[in-house]
């Protein structure tokens, strides 16, 4: 078994054929995505089976910065 899903499954999961969709879609599935030096998505399989199993720790959203604390 490969470590990382192939095009035709991102396509399966994703629901989409365009890889900027596709990156929109796995982060409002809160699926963990990276780009490698040849412009490929790579998504781990594991953590694809981790995530539907509810095994996955959660992705912590960002934190900002109170900007209005600044100005008073």
């Amino acid at each position: 078994m490969r470590l990382f899903l192939t095009s035709e499954e991102l396509e399966e999961l994703t629901g989409r054929k365009r890889r900027k969709e596709q990156c929109s879609t796995l982060d409002a599935m809160h699926i963990r995505w990276k780009i490698n030096a040849a412009g490929d998505l790579l998504v781990a399989r594991r953590h694809v089976e981790q995530v539907f199993c509810g095994e996955a720790p959660a992705i912590q959203e960002r934190t900002r910065p109170n900007l209005e604390a600044l100005s008073r």
